[in-house]
């Protein structure tokens, strides 16, 4: 038995956590009744969240619901196509994007969109050669797939938590009509995805090799933790202030940042005005400003009210646009691409 037709359930699952919302349905307008949070490892309170929104009793039950993940090996970038011709051949296709990449794509499960639109690019148009590719490995889809399942959510669709926190950004850089490019931070353990938004498109994607457990290893030492793992639940609690340390902390990502927006603004003469990071929970909020004050730009602020109204998303409850964490764009990004089951029967 699945849970009512008449609600629709948005979730979006990653190392940072698990947040479920639960709306009048997936058509817009919609209005979003209620969004509850949980850490990603505690089974027990997400069966409690999954319960008190709307899951069916009984060993059987499933919540249906439109899912954002990340799955590790998890591919974004930029994909140059010089000769549009030839990219109308799928072998073409794949030695490119085996070149560009690094990866083996007949073992990952990939889509190629419009930079701009986030809509499936028509690749070999004439018209386009620069094209943006998403994807990851077909195993960490099933994984998360059967992870899912097991904590009895029956995902109707499942997504790049990725793709839809930067297609967020991306219409609310256009609707905003904001005028200086944005750098937006995807700040993972190991590594961190570094895109630049220009002109309501993604213009330039990068992974560095450094994240939030280089940050936890500066908190072990500094502080005289007795192992990582006391570190890394320091880090993600409100027990400790980490505003004055932030800049120690984040010193080695700096220094790959400063090093990609040097050469993006030499390349285009333009310069980043702010900056976000996604997808870490509140605990982290500090990142953004501390991001921002090292770089010398402004910390992204979104006026949800006004961007939410124009996506036909109304607020339900006890929910505030003025209370709204960073780390629940990607929520909103699955609620903004959705479109009715009706609908995508025709």
């Amino acid at each position: 038995m699945a849970s009512s037709k008449h609600n629709g359930f948005f979730i979006e699952l990653s190392d940072a956590g698990f947040i479920l919302a639960r709306t009048t349905g997936y058509g817009h307008p919609m209005t979003v009744e209620e969004i509850r949070e949980a850490s990603a490892d505690d089974d027990g309170e997400i069966t409690r969240i999954l319960e008190r929104m709307g899951r069916p009793s009984g060993a059987s039950g499933y919540t249906r619901a439109r899912c954002g993940v990340y799955p590790k090996g998890r591919v974004l970038g930029k994909l140059t196509v010089d000769e549009p011709r030839k990219a109308r051949d799928p072998q073409y296709l794949e030695e490119k994007v085996k070149s560009d990449f690094n990866i083996d794509p007949r073992a990952y499960t990939l889509a190629i969109l419009n930079s701009r639109t986030g809509a499936p690019a028509d690749v070999g148009s004439l018209m386009e050669k620069e094209f943006f590719l998403c994807g990851a490995p077909a195993e960490a889809f099933e994984q998360h797939q059967r992870e899912l399942l097991q904590r009895g959510i029956y995902p109707d669709r499942l997504e790049l938590g990725s793709v839809a926190t930067l297609g967020a950004l991306v219409d609310y850089h256009r609707s905003a009509e904001i005028e200086h490019p944005t750098l937006v931070l995807e700040v993972g353990m190991t590594d961190t995805r570094l895109v630049v938004i220009n002109g309501g498109a993604v213009d330039t994607v990068r992974a560095v090799p450094h994240g939030l457990q280089s940050m936890v290893a500066v908190v072990q030492r500094d502080l005289g933790l007795k192992d990582n793992a006391a570190a890394k639940r320091l880090l993600y609690s409100d027990s400790f202030d980490f505003k004055e340390m932030g800049p120690k902390l984040v010193d080695r990502l700096l220094r790959e940042l400063q090093s990609t927006i040097g050469y993006y603004e030499v390349q285009t003469g333009l310069s980043v005005g702010q900056v976000f990071c996604t997808k870490n929970p509140e605990q982290l909020s500090w990142l953004n400003k501390t991001f921002a004050k090292s770089l010398n730009v402004d910390p992204l602020t979104i006026n949800y009210s006004e961007w939410l109204e124009r996506n036909e998303i109304r607020l339900g409850g006890k929910l505030s646009a003025d209370a709204i964490p960073s780390h629940w764009l990607g929520l909103f990004g699955l609620m903004i691409e959705s479109i009715s089951p009706q609908d995508e029967k025709n």
